[in-house]
């Protein structure tokens, strides 16, 4: 009961917001879950052993949220020349170059400010760096999505579902041959390829009808088998780090569904995949 109340309540939230409110609300959103999620990675980086600079890595992670939120929320470029989108790309790559060096150097240091022993130093700094490039930077696609239309997002959204919903039914009553014991014991080849099967028809009925009709049907087929396999991958990937952590669940914000991580680990890897999808479209 809790389970369903819970998805009552976000579900209708999480849509109203999509479709009714302006960009900037919903990147707005995207960023504080995604940052509750990378908090929850550093926690279960703290149960390995891997100590973590978590106000570092939630600063770092807040500025490439933030940056995603402000560009493919209300600021809007508009250019002709293409010698100045060259000089506004070639920017954009520098600014993002030396972002990513400053990030790097600041983790590196983290550790020795921190007074951590030097034997965990390399664990704390990569843990630290990984939770921002594994969950704040894939999150900012979801802005870009959003940038595209609406409809991308919800579309990315029923892909999970579909898959998820699938892979549980055919699963839970076919499945016979595991797909990552020392993982997801409960997780079988049957259901991922029902999983499969049922996001790639929708994918293709989605590209034809309604949601995203540009995609067409061979390229929203196309996209509904990659992005949720990408996501099937980014619910194992999740898996691997809570088992490693002796946890069922990375937090208990959500009754009945885990915490933040647990609900966006899918999102996580598809959302890339349909963005370059949609690159360009």
């Amino acid at each position: 009961m809790k389970r369903e109340l819970a998805a009552g309540v976000a579900i209708p939230l999480v849509l109203g917001i999509l479709f009714l409110a302006p960009a900037l609300a919903f990147n707005v959103l995207v960023a504080a879950i995604a940052l509750a999620a990378l908090w929850e990675f550093y926690r279960l980086a703290e149960k390995t052993g891997h100590p973590v600079a978590k106000t570092l890595g939630i600063l770092l992670g807040g500025v490439v949220l933030g940056t995603a939120a402000i560009l493919w929320g209300p600021v809007r470029f508009e250019t002709r020349s293409g010698a100045l989108v060259e000089i506004v790309g070639r920017v954009s790559l520098f600014r993002a170059a030396g972002f990513a060096l400053a990030a790097t150097i600041l983790a590196s240091l983290a550790p020795m400010l921190s007074r951590v022993p030097p034997a965990l130093a390399l664990a704390s700094a990569g843990s630290t760096l990984f939770g921002v490039l594994a969950i704040a930077l894939p999150a900012s696609t979801l802005c870009f999505l959003r940038r595209v239309s609406p409809l991308a997002v919800l579309f990315l959204l029923l892909v999970v579902w579909t898959c998820d919903s699938c892979a549980y039914y055919v699963g839970s009553r076919f499945g016979r041959h595991r797909l990552a014991p020392a993982v997801s014991p409960g997780k079988t080849w049957e259901g991922s390829w029902a999983g499969l099967a049922g996001a790639t028809l929708f994918g293709a009925v989605a590209g034809t009808w309604a949601l995203l009709p540009a995609l067409g049907p061979v390229r929203g087929a196309a996209a509904g088998a990659l992005a949720s396999t990408a996501g099937q991958l980014g619910d194992l990937v999740e898996s691997l780090w809570k088992r490693g952590a002796g946890v069922k669940d990375s937090g208990v914000f959500l009754p009945g569904h885990g915490g933040f991580y647990d609900r966006i680990d899918s999102l996580l890897f598809a959302g890339p995949v349909l963005a370059a999808f949609l690159t360009g479209n």
